[in-house]
């Protein structure tokens, strides 16, 4: 998981992708085979979410905070300025010289929604091989696990820091959940947070939380993003759309609104 980390953590400057960042608005990128595959992953979300995730968000997310050090409201202006620079179509993959290029000066990558979910997915497969039988991986709330047995899962409530909402049973699954209750802060009455709508350039706010539960961490770390950004409506009807994918999607009001597979296997107020 730290070899993963030093490939693709932006705000490590010796990484692979900080090296993306500096250099693929002037040329094609060579990259390593991981990367390629991570990013084509990506890319391949971002179309499925119509952009809600979008991998080129770094000039936005690195307008409103790094690390979670969220503060201040940026200027109207610089996001705007920003916003023209976040469009995953302007990602340029070469799958025969494995190369990555950008179509425009000053665009950058941000894999904070899908590097931790290929961690866990990729350390899964290390444990596999090792002869690990029954196991959960936690990465900050990003879930894992293996195995015959169920493992209880709570899901925390997004305005009690104690109290969890439900119990998820996981089985050979993993869970992600994206909220705006971890990073933000209030500014006039509004809350301001870390998941940032790339059509806007300022924090998505139709959710307070989005849990998403699958078959592998990458998928459900893009989708708890992704449908947290489209919102509930939009974000259910994807879900659906998904085999073997289900979510809890708790909107700006409070309603918890749950997909068919998960009716009736929950116990869960419809109201927070």
């Amino acid at each position: 998981m730290r070899r993963i980390e030093r490939l693709m953590d932006v705000h490590d400057p010796e990484s692979e992708i900080s090296r993306v960042n500096r250099l693929a608005s002037k040329e094609p990128v060579k990259i390593s085979e991981e990367v390629y595959q991570v990013l084509k992953e990506a890319l391949r979300y971002s179309r499925l979410t119509s952009g809600a995730f979008d991998v080129s968000i770094r000039p936005l997310s690195a307008l409103w905070g790094e690390k979670g050090k969220l503060k201040e409201v940026p200027e109207v202006e610089e996001i705007k300025k920003r916003l023209a620079l976040v469009n995953y179509k302007n990602i340029i993959l070469d799958e025969r010289d494995q190369t990555i290029e950008f179509k425009g000066e000053g665009m950058a990558l941000d894999l904070g929604g899908i590097a931790k979910g290929y961690a866990l997915d990729y350390t899964i497969r290390v444990l596999k091989r090792r002869g690990i039988k029954e196991a959960l991986i936690n990465a900050g709330g990003d879930i894992r696990v293996i195995g015959e047995k169920s493992w209880k899962i709570g899901l925390q409530h997004p305005r009690k820091e104690e109290e969890v909402l439900a119990v998820i049973e996981l089985k050979d699954q993993a869970v992600a959940t994206s909220g705006d209750y971890q990073r933000y802060f209030i500014k006039e009455g509004k809350r301001y947070h870390h998941i940032i709508n790339p059509e806007t350039g300022y924090p998505a706010d139709r959710c307070m939380s989005v849990t998403i539960i699958g078959p592998s961490a990458t998928q459900t770390d893009i989708l708890a993003t992704g449908v947290f950004v489209l919102g509930p409506e939009e974000g259910m009807e994807l879900i659906e759309s998904l085999e073997g994918v289900e979510g809890i999607i708790i909107n700006s009001q409070g309603k918890i609104l749950l997909s068919s597979g998960l009716k009736g296997k929950l116990q869960i107020s419809p109201q927070i």
